[in-house]
């Protein structure tokens, strides 16, 4: 299977469990997979232009991160770092 499908299907299942924090990260990597798709038009990406999506976006959450941490906002930090922690799980690991 490859990984865009692996992230819907764990979307459908993180929104049937009503795990908010992951269904809406989950949400929001499938739109953005669909939208490269929609731009390369094609049906489906291959698993590393998936891998480049997700560390763009993994990158958008570590510069929330810093952000939010400058500006005192520790909640909307530890919001950013569930993200990229669920994020993180899609990439591959580190040697």
């Amino acid at each position: 299977m490859s990984l865009q499908k692996d992230i819907y299907k764990n979307f459908i299942e993180a929104f049937k469990a009503k795990q908010e924090t992951e269904a809406s990260t989950l949400r929001m990597l499938h739109s953005a997979l669909k939208n490269l798709a929609i731009d390369k038009k094609t049906d489906s990406l291959d698993d590393e232009a998936v891998l480049v999506v997700i560390k763009k976006e993994l990158k958008k959450r570590q510069d929330s991160i810093e952000s939010f941490k400058k500006a005192g906002r520790n909640d909307l930090a530890a919001r950013e770092e569930a993200e990229a922690k669920v994020l993180q799980v899609y990439m591959p690991a580190m040697m």
